[in-house]
């Protein structure tokens, strides 16, 4: 075997570090997936011309190209996700100062029962909470061990599930999403729990509800079996929760 043609190797060694130390800003990443494809056709490349011969340096380069593509595919899928996010808490925020501004022309009776329905935090199961027209319900919860395969809570642990009912009475779409609720057994705060149709035929999904329809779904998640235990709802950005229901 002889020894390796070094230039277009290094060459794809060069244009890949470039590619992955750019990969992980924002924005700058496109043109980090520009040095990684350079850096890929410099790779191949390399290995095809030293194809009787060393190819280290060759396919170092191509596992830097092939890493700084990913890298930048999996960033740029979590900075559209945050910002999905943030455009989601802008509407609310939108809707909120427009549903302000409509109680304000309702008559007297009307304005103090609304305000009354929304500043209310705490709710029991079969009670409703509503915020900016959208109404939840919780009409019951149960506990479960899992199925004894592949849906099994974790140790000392049981699932919990939600019957939920979402409505809509405002004037606009609505994007429900099971990552806008939480559980929180004694403040211990715990998210959705992925799990199989079969287990949980009806459960919670993302979806957009347009005005005056329902959505009624099981919602799961995981938690401990002893002390408190509420369900939560929070705005996308924010860590403070709306309102909260008490289950145990």
């Amino acid at each position: 075997m002889g020894s390796e043609k070094k230039l277009l190797g290094i060459l794809a060694i060069i244009f890949g570090g470039i590619g992955i130390l750019l990969s992980w800003i924002p924005i700058i990443n496109n043109i980090a997936a520009i040095f990684g494809i350079v850096a890929l056709i410099l790779g191949v490349a390399a290995i095809l011309i030293n194809k009787r011969n060393k190819k280290l340096l060759a396919i170092i380069g191509t596992s830097l190209s092939v890493a700084t593509i990913v890298i930048v595919l999996v960033t740029q899928s979590m900075y559209g996700s945050v910002a999905d996010k943030a455009t989601k808490s802008f509407n609310k925020s939108v809707e909120k100062v427009s549903s302000s501004s409509d109680s304000d022309s309702e008559d007297t009776s009307s304005s103090s029962e609304s305000s009354s329905s929304e500043t209310k935090k705490d709710f029991n199961v079969g009670e409703t909470a509503s915020i900016d027209g959208v109404e939840y319900t919780v009409n019951k919860v149960s506990y479960s061990n899992g199925d004894g395969d592949l849906n099994t809570p974790d140790s000392g642990k049981q699932y919990v599930l939600v019957d939920i009912t979402l409505k809509n009475g405002s004037k606009s779409d609505y994007e429900y999403n099971p990552l806008d609720f939480q559980l929180s057994n004694n403040g211990n705060k715990t998210d959705y729990e992925e799990v199989d149709d079969d287990f949980i035929p009806n459960s919670f999904d993302t979806g957009t509800l347009s005005p005056g329809s329902t959505y009624q779904a099981t919602w799961v998640g995981q938690t401990g079996t002893n002390g408190s235990l509420s369900f939560t709802y929070k705005d996308a950005l924010s860590d403070t929760s709306d309102f909260e229901f008490k289950l145990r």
